[in-house]
């Protein structure tokens, strides 16, 4: 990976704000000590979901095992596996993961081995910093605060410290590996323990920064130390408008596949792009009231598209996208930062899907985003435009990849999805569940 771009898109007063009350705390003479969460807070992966980073294996797992299945179900399953058996003893590690998968796909202990490492080279390849991280820990660093990083990884030791370090990390003082310290993996929050032990401090003059509410804010205030809560990326670009949600239910079935892999590689660099750093949701916006926002997603997605036949109005709204400045900016930094962080591996992969946000705008954006474009266009196709939005039809989206029980098994087998009953049947249970 090269050297990420420096980024033409501006935080939003929102962003100032929250941004300075997180620098506040840090800053506090009061404060000794500053711990961070290494992952979400620290570091991400440029990737919306875990089962893009695993399909990078998937041609070394073909070479490897002859079973139907992909590297990406086996690899989730045997996690999920680790987890149940293992769990009550002390974190799960990669190694317990691919002892499971080494006998679920009857590979061999040095094809194992290859996958493991293989596995973590790809980590170590695509992980980045996360921006908003990088200036907190450098605030940190320069008001000479002890700085302890603790991660919940399953990866060894040496894979983390060599991600911290490519991430420009490797200054802390101390650095703890919570599947080192032989506990229950239930017991989520006895690094602090840990963490207060290393600060050599009162608890007060801790403060720790993580992203999950109970475990990274709750816990740490319950025994006397600070807390500041800093939301992972995902689920925040998840929550900020209906887009992802339309995009499940139209690509429910197929959005896994090869097929829909440059269009997954462009959701998580619009991921790290737009939600990298804290911010609310907007009220009325599917894209953040931004328009570098729009020029990132739609633009960068209709680069990589192909053989799409544009209705008149798409090809207006990519016009006016193209002469909007700001949407402009936002293309040049989607180009930037797919080449460093990608290079050219979208497009050797299927591309069906990037349109999608184009068609998204065109009959389904809200007002508020139609608007950013308003002085692009003329009067007459403005108000076409702007004439009556429909409402998407949307499915429900979670952080991460629900599990299936044998229940769901046995219905993968009586009706297969695609299948019209089977389709019917998912419409019913996604219009019964919240988004």
């Amino acid at each position: 990976m090269k050297k990420l771009p420096e980024l033409r898109r501006p935080l939003s007063s929102q962003q100032k704000e929250l941004m300075a009350k997180m620098i506040t705390g840090i800053s506090s003479p009061d404060v000794k000590t500053v711990s961070f969460r290494a992952e979400n807070v620290l570091m991400m992966l440029p990737f919306a979901e875990e089962s893009s980073f695993f399909a990078l294996m998937e041609e070394d797992f073909r070479g490897m095992c002859k079973k139907s299945r992909s590297f990406a179900d086996m690899r989730t399953d045997a996690a999920d596996a680790a987890e149940k058996k293992l769990s009550l003893n002390s974190p799960v590690k990669l190694s317990d993961i691919y002892n499971i998968l080494m006998k679920q796909s009857g590979i061999s202990e040095e094809q194992r081995d290859s996958l493991m490492e293989r596995e973590c080279q790809l980590y170590l390849q695509y992980v980045i910093p996360r921006e908003c991280g990088t200036v907190l820990f450098k605030k940190a660093a320069d008001g000479n605060k002890k700085i302890i990083v603790t991660s919940t990884s399953v990866y060894p030791r040496e894979t983390v410290k060599k991600a911290l370090e490519k991430c420009g990390f490797g200054s802390c003082n101390i650095f703890i590996l919570h599947s080192e310290l032989n506990v229950p993996a239930d017991a989520e929050t006895a690094f602090l323990d840990i963490v207060m032990k290393k600060a050599k401090g009162k608890p007060s003059s801790v403060l720790h920064i993580g992203s999950d509410v109970r475990t990274d804010v709750e816990a740490p205030i319950l025994k006397g130390a600070r807390a500041l809560l800093l939301q992972p990326a995902v689920p925040l670009m998840i929550k900020s408008g209906r887009f992802r949600g339309y995009v499940q239910a139209q690509h429910l079935y197929e959005y896994d596949s090869d097929s829909f892999f440059a269009f997954r590689g462009l959701m998580g660099l619009y991921c790290c792009y737009g939600f990298g750093w804290p911010q609310k949701k907007t009220t009325h916006s599917d894209f953040c009231s931004d328009p570098h926002m729009l020029g990132f997603l739609v633009l960068g997605g209709m680069s990589m598209a192909k053989d799409v036949s544009l209705t008149p109005a798409q090809e207006n709204i990519l016009k006016a996208l193209e002469v909007c400045p700001e949407a402009a900016e936002g293309f040049e930094d989607f180009k930037e930062m797919r080449d460093a962080v990608f290079g050219d591996i979208l497009a050797s992969h299927g591309t069906k899907g990037c349109e999608l946000p184009l068609i998204f705008l065109e009959s389904f954006a809200y007002q508020g985003d139609r608007e950013m474009l308003s002085q692009y266009l003329s009067e007459a196709d403005m108000g076409k435009w702007a004439k009556n939005p429909k409402e998407p039809e949307l499915a429900p989206v979670y952080a991460h990849k629900a599990k299936k029980n044998a229940v769901a098994r046995l219905a993968d087998k009586l009706f297969p999805p695609g299948t019209r009953v089977r389709t019917i049947a998912d419409d019913i249970l996604s219009k019964s569940k919240k988004i």
